[in-house]
């Protein structure tokens, strides 16, 4: 493959990328249109007075260290090196999170806001910190689990009262844990997640820390469905990817409650 080559397909990556954002947003969040003046709010952080009691801060991180996480796959497919994809694919993230909030300060619906961009610049540096460090990536998930709100509306990425944020600690990235023939597939998993914040609301608002253990569906899938391969499929990279960002229900189980 040439150089030309390869910066096309990084160019269509990145417009493509680009594109799919844009379309999102103008069908979900800039209905109403902009106006001509940039406006900024202060959201404050995870309090309980807050509108959505932090869970859209962790979202903003969560997403934009997805966003990474994902480019930076798409762009190692399309030939680079690891240390361009992971550098391409943290920028795009950053870049496009850093765009769509900087749109929110022109709409007419939102505001930009100082807090939300600097959980997008988080995520996304969190994600390149990953992609960097093959044993902390082994050995650590940020997830999200979703079960829809009392609002009924499956809308994983703006229902925050029905989004939990888990960081899973996984027994197949400690050696001595990864040679036992059971322990191998299970994660010790902390969480925060808010209930009650949805508008209009329905039930008292609440704020709760987690602590439970999890399943790794990668490891598990890996060493029946995928055999062990040491060369992983691109059927197996992709599923890899998948449930390293997304708790599925059913597979986490919190052993310990705590509102805050």
């Amino acid at each position: 493959m040439t150089p030309q080559q390869l910066r096309w397909r990084n160019a269509m990556i990145i417009g493509g990328g680009v594109g799919l954002v844009a379309a999102y947003g103008a069908n979900n969040w800039w209905q109403d249109g902009f106006q001509g003046s940039f406006r900024s709010v202060s959201e404050g952080w995870f309090g309980q007075s807050t509108q959505n009691g932090g869970a859209d801060k962790l979202g903003h991180a969560f997403f934009s260290y997805a966003g990474a996480r994902v480019l930076t796959a798409a762009f190692s497919a399309a030939g680079n090196d690891a240390d361009s994809a992971s550098k391409l694919g943290a920028l795009w993230s950053l870049g496009v999170m850093t765009g769509v909030e900087v749109l929110d300060g022109f709409s007419k619906k939102y505001r930009f806001s100082s807090e939300d961009a600097l959980m997008n610049l988080a995520g996304a540096a969190a994600g390149y910190i990953m992609e960097r460090n093959p044993k902390l990536d082994a050995l650590v998930d940020f997830r999200l689990h979703y079960r829809p709100s009392e609002s009924g509306n499956f809308n994983i990425g703006g229902d925050y009262s029905g989004q939990t944020y888990l960081l899973a600690i996984k027994a197949s990235g400690v050696p001595s844990l990864r040679a036992h023939s059971m322990l191998r597939y299970f994660e010790l998993a902390v969480g925060y997640g808010t209930r009650g914040f949805e508008s209009p609301p329905q039930f008292e608002r609440s704020r709760n820390f987690y602590f439970g253990v999890s399943l790794n569906l990668s490891e598990l899938l890996s060493q029946t469905a995928y055999r062990g391969n040491r060369q992983p499929t691109p059927i197996q990279r992709t599923t890899d990817v998948f449930f390293e960002l997304i708790q599925l229900p059913g597979t986490a189980v919190p052993l310990a409650k705590h509102p805050l």
